[in-house]
């Protein structure tokens, strides 16, 4: 996943769909408006959208639709490779990130034009899988009913309390020895996507934006954590992805606990057939 933003994250897999006709357009970004329409849309801190801009953001990979001379709707599409199996070859995908339309211009097709643009874009790029994560459940509806998306599970979480998270040691600096760790543990997962050690500071910083990060148990296991708001009336942290080789006994019972580390099994051949196109879906 590129960057946490406090959402909860499921792998969904869908459907493959069929070559599209070349079209990409490359154009000058007014960043500024492409920040002010995802602040709009998405209500993030200012903080939070400088490290996207800052860090994240591609501008050759940007999708927009106008009306009247002015961008009101902005994707953008990074790349990554993914592990399908461990030992297996490495594969391309696409995440899509921050899919926007500014409320008075929805229901007029900005979205699902933006969408067909990326797709072709993947396409055409040899790109074997798109990733995204849907605000809420109506837009994940949306991307089911128009581009063939579907839900499936994935990632482990599990929540605790400040006083659990306060017993692990937290790490303010990726140092090689963690980064190798990490990426070995990636290395071995099956179904991952592979992040470098860029990717995963920039993980941190969105975690640390929350008042959590990376931390490391007594038994020396490395956990990534967001804090979330009030929940049931508690400050809850989240555990977001743990960098072992198995699952590690914490050094706490979360309460309540909910593992859901069951990778979406792709497609039984590796590589892929040139003429698929098989999409992931984060929600």
């Amino acid at each position: 996943v590129t960057m946490y933003s406090n959402r909860s994250m499921r792998l969904t897999m869908c459907s493959i769909f069929a070559p599209l006709p070349s079209f990409f357009t490359s154009m000058s970004l007014p960043t500024d408006r492409l920040r002010h329409i995802w602040q709009t849309v998405f209500n993030d801190s200012d903080e939070f959208v400088d490290l996207y801009f800052r860090r994240r953001y591609p501008r050759a990979r940007t999708f927009v639709s106008m009306h009247d001379g002015q961008v009101v709707a902005q994707a953008q599409c990074i790349v990554y490779n993914m592990t399908s199996a461990p030992g297996q070859p490495m594969l391309k995908i696409g995440y899509v990130s921050g899919l926007a339309t500014l409320p008075d211009y929805r229901g007029q097709g900005h979205a699902a034009f933006i969408m067909r643009q990326i797709h072709r874009w993947l396409y055409r790029h040899h790109i074997d899988y798109s990733l995204l994560i849907p605000q809420d459940q109506t837009a994940a509806l949306w991307y089911s009913r128009h581009f063939s998306y579907q839900a499936g599970t994935s990632s482990y979480y599990c929540l605790a309390t400040p006083k659990q998270i306060s017993t692990c040691t937290p790490l303010a600096i990726l140092t090689p020895d963690i980064t190798a760790l990490i990426q070995q543990h990636l290395s071995i997962s099956p179904y991952t996507v592979q992040h470098t050690a860029r990717d995963l500071a920039d993980q941190m910083a969105v975690c640390r934006m929350s008042g959590s990060g990376l931390y490391s148990t007594p038994s020396a296991a490395l956990f990534m954590a967001e804090k979330l708001s009030l929940l049931q009336g508690q400050e809850k942290y989240r555990i977001l992805d743990i960098f072992t080789t198995s699952i590690p006994a914490l050094p706490f019972e979360p309460e309540p606990y909910e593992l859901h580390y069951m990778y979406l099994a792709i497609c039984n051949s590796n590589p892929l057939p040139s003429n698929l196109r098989i999409t992931l879906m984060l929600d």
